[in-house]
Formats: structure tokens, C-alpha cells, sequence
């Protein structure tokens, strides 16, 4: 994924949780939501990588941009709220 006349806007973040387990759950959890919704004004890269979670955006505005990546974190902070009940 690179940005490009067609998708100039980019995004990036970088979660890093206290073990790769509970980076994993996250991961899993949010990893349907991802798969599933369609996406037209943006591109998302998903990744795992040890104990961090990064997601890395590409969008056609601003707009799309920050709608996008708004509900991520919500996603997350789901995941991550279900971890700690």
C-alpha cells in the first residue's frame, strides 16, 4: 500500500500492548470487523506483529480518513474493554 494520486492521504497507528497475548485477543477480536466492513473512501492495512497491533491507512479525504480510523479505536477499545471485565 502506498499513497498515490488516488489515495493521498495517509494514516498510521501503532498500539503496543503488555504481552503478545493480549495484543493477539485485540488483534482477533477486531480482525472480523476489518475482514467484513466495506470500506469505499479508504484502504486499511491490518497487521499483528508480537505485542503491537498496527494499522496503517490510506484515504481519498480527510473524512474518510478520520471515519475510518475513529472506528478502529472504537473496535479496539471494545476488545480492550472486554479483556479487563
Amino acid at each position: 500500500m502506498e499513497v498515490t494520486d488516488e489515495w493521498p492521504i495517509e494514516g498510521f497507528i501503532e498500539l503496543s500492548f503488555p504481552d503478545e497475548e493480549t495484543a493477539r485477543v485485540v488483534y482477533e477480536s477486531v480482525l472480523h470487523e476489518h475482514r467484513t466492513v466495506p470500506y469505499r473512501r479508504s484502504r486499511i492495512e491490518f497487521l499483528l506483529n508480537g505485542r503491537k497491533v498496527i494499522i496503517r491507512f490510506l484515504a481519498r479525504d480527510s473524512s474518510a480518513l478520520r471515519g475510518t480510523i475513529n472506528s478502529y479505536l472504537r473496535w479496539i477499545r471494545v476488545a480492550i474493554d472486554s479483556l479487563e471485565v
